[in-house]
């Protein structure tokens, strides 16, 4: 990317955020004679499982955990989870799950033990408000009363996503802006993390795509340039090259899909209109045209400037399994698939305040790409009535072709007072065979991933590895299950002292 090309698209995101803070939104509730705060704080009464969207009651936790079971022995490494932890700010809360500041967590795994870390990370917006002693800036979907300015993206980055462990560096990321250095050993907070001096600052997302040797490939989107940015980045970290692509009208685009050849990124029909006569946050600002086309995009590898669109019909997607693509060309691969997005238009936005709206659910596909005939065909997997969500598979199989998926559903007869998904599955694609195991009630449980068992045959031996909040006791579980018997259930569990929020993404790093 050039100099030129940079500026241009950290001009564009410092203006679109600075847009948003100058005219903020304000919905007829926003200032309410009851706080959202108080609201939430009511709920918990009567649906004490909301413990899950709580606000971190401080800003480090640290503990060794009580193992039950049989732990495996050659199970040893870290897990690292982040995902938005305080949602509270002096008294104000924030009005959307995706708002809160990100909290990495790391499970040490060894012979002595499962040792736990958890610590706010420290981006420049958490310092400014701890400094101000209030909320200060707009979020994805909430703004503060009397709001500063947004300078540029990383002024407002929450790094509330994911985690990448690469190239020897630990990254909390976000969607909008640039990855956080964080420590993996004390979890401090390092600053900004840039992979070249032109690339500062211009989006990274909280997806990238790992191949099995090493190689790195994501994605941003800058909504007021109407652009989509293509990153390579190789096994020792080193950027290769970063591209864009038109993409008029822009949406938000959470995740994507990389094979041996191809990237492919699905861009819904939420489309970006914001009004200067109607100001907005950033989620409000969207348009949902459920009449229009899901709109593919499939780009060479090798190329960033050769591609092609095809279309699908009207569909939301957070998260893929996995793709990829056979010797004819045929690109493959899986995916959580909702009708539309109002589980994060609205549900994740209500819950914030205690009410329980029920969002579309998300029932997995198969998807297949003809690149000769640059043609797409979408199937369901499973029965209606199975949700699924967070896929995964074993990473040595990352970007090429995969047997096996690990992913969380739930289904109306095993369904929990709690609403959320509640089983963690294992699906064989050769045989059609879906193995499950039903969290309890109490207990629900965050992102499940496979961990292989070293020196293994890919996808034939080892563990899947997931976090569950049992919110009766107020406890964090750490669960390991055999991947080829996860109906048996738990193999060994951890248990923390101390309950934390809902998170979103993780990784192991082996070690």
């Amino acid at each position: 990317m050039t100099t030129t090309a940079r500026r241009t698209f950290l001009q564009q995101l410092a203006a679109l955020g600075a847009a948003g803070a100058a005219s903020p939104f304000l919905s007829p509730d926003a200032f309410a004679e009851q706080s959202w705060a108080e609201q939430f704080n009511n709920a918990l009464e009567t649906h004490p499982w909301l413990k899950a969207y709580r606000s971190i009651g401080q800003t480090a936790y640290e503990a060794t955990a009580e193992v039950t079971g049989n732990w495996p022995e050659d199970l040893t490494g870290t897990f690292y989870r982040n995902g938005p932890a305080q949602h509270e700010i002096a008294g104000y809360r924030y009005h959307h799950w995706f708002d809160g500041d990100g909290m990495l967590q790391a499970y040490h795994l060894s012979s002595e033990g499962v040792r736990h870390q958890a610590r706010l990370i420290e981006t420049y917006k958490v310092q400014a408000e701890r400094e101000a002693g209030r909320a200060l800036y707009p979020g994805f979907a909430s703004i503060p009363p009397e709001p500063a300015g947004v300078t540029s993206p990383d002024s407002v980055n929450v790094a509330n996503i994911s985690v990448l462990p690469h190239h020897n560096k630990l990254l909390a990321l976000w969607e909008a802006g640039s990855p956080w250095e964080m420590d993996p050993e004390t979890l401090n907070t390092r600053g900004i993390y840039e992979f070249s001096e032109n690339t500062r600052g211009v989006p990274f997302s909280a997806h990238p795509r790992v191949e099995p040797d090493g190689t790195l490939w994501n994605f941003g989107y800058v909504s007021g340039a109407n652009l989509l940015v293509l990153w390579h980045i190789d096994a020792n970290g080193k950027l290769v090259k970063i591209g864009k692509v038109d993409a008029d009208p822009i949406s938000m685009v959470h995740d994507f899909v990389v094979t041996s050849r191809h990237i492919v990124l699905m861009v819904p029909p939420l489309n970006y209109e914001p009004s200067p006569d109607r100001p907005m946050t950033f989620l409000d600002a969207h348009v949902w045209y459920s009449g229009e086309a899901t709109r593919v995009l499939v780009v060479d590898k090798n190329d960033f400037s050769n591609y092609f669109w095809t279309e699908l019909p009207a569909q939301w997607v957070f998260h893929y399994g996995n793709g990829w693509e056979d010797n004819n060309g045929i690109i493959r691969f899986d995916a959580a698939r909702a009708d539309d997005p109002f589980a994060m238009i609205d549900t994740f936005r209500q819950v914030m305040r205690g009410n329980i709206v029920p969002g579309s659910s998300s029932h997995h596909h198969q998807y297949r790409i003809d690149t000769s005939t640059r043609s797409i065909a979408e199937v369901p997997m499973f029965s209606p009535d199975v949700d699924s969500e967070f896929p995964c598979v074993d990473p040595r199989v990352s970007c090429r072709q995969n047997r096996k998926l690990t992913m969380l559903s739930s289904s109306p007869s095993t369904s929990a007072i709690h609403g959320s998904l509640n089983e963690v599955s294992t699906f064989d694609f050769d045989t059609g065979e879906r193995k499950l195991y039903r969290y309890p009630d109490h207990q629900m449980p965050e992102e499940h991933l496979y961990v292989p068992r070293p020196g293994s045959v890919p996808e034939q031996d080892g563990w899947i590895v997931g976090t569950a909040l049992n919110w009766r006791d107020e406890q964090m579980l750490l669960n390991v299950f055999d991947v080829s018997h996860v109906d048996d259930g738990p193999v060994a569990t951890a248990t923390l002292p101390y309950a934390l929020p809902f998170g979103l993404h993780g990784k192991f790093a082996a070690g």
